[in-house]
């Protein structure tokens, strides 16, 4: 289930991530009036929201990609987490819209981040099959195993060598 589950909820941030990335100008006028006016704030006058949103786009698509492929799946699924709810936050503030349509589109947009915050979270609280935890668990043993065998060799080859070098000293 979880092969299927990852890739599907990861294709919509690969998608966005695209997308804002080619053509951030919509995202970043709508963020810019809130956005640019902190990074000011904080010394980052150089810092446009334009960078932030294709920083957003390239940050969404590596993370959906970890995810969608089980990398590190907890840690993917924070980080979209983090980038969705601020996305979400940001980009879609329904409350301060005066036009009833368009507080009506804001909020939908703003559920819909939230929706895939959650989403995501289910997928860091997951984690790994047991079928992954059992295949893990048998490569480690199996090193482990490989790594005695090898310093008993070793430890071998010395008391050899040792005794060897005995005999010749005796002789």
């Amino acid at each position: 289930m979880r092969a299927l589950a990852r890739p599907l909820l990861a294709s919509w941030f690969v998608y966005e991530g695209v997308q804002t990335y080619l053509e951030p100008e919509e995202p970043a006028a709508r963020i810019a009036p809130t956005v640019e006016p902190a990074l000011k704030e904080i010394g980052l006058e150089e810092v446009k929201a334009v960078d932030l949103v294709k920083f957003h786009g390239a940050a969404s698509v590596a993370l959906a990609s970890m995810l969608a492929l089980s990398r590190t799946p907890r840690l993917a699924a924070l980080g979209l987490a983090g980038l969705a709810g601020a996305a979400a936050a940001y980009a879609h503030p329904f409350w301060k819209e005066t036009d009833e349509e368009r507080r009506t589109q804001e909020l939908e947009q703003f559920l819909k981040n939230v929706s895939l915050v959650g989403g995501v979270l289910l997928a860091a609280a997951v984690g790994h099959s047991p079928r992954h935890i059992a295949r893990k668990k048998a490569h480690k043993d199996k090193a482990k195993a490989k790594a005695t065998l090898a310093k008993t060799k070793a430890k071998d080859a010395k008391v050899a060598a040792k005794a060897a070098g005995s005999k010749k000293r005796s002789a």
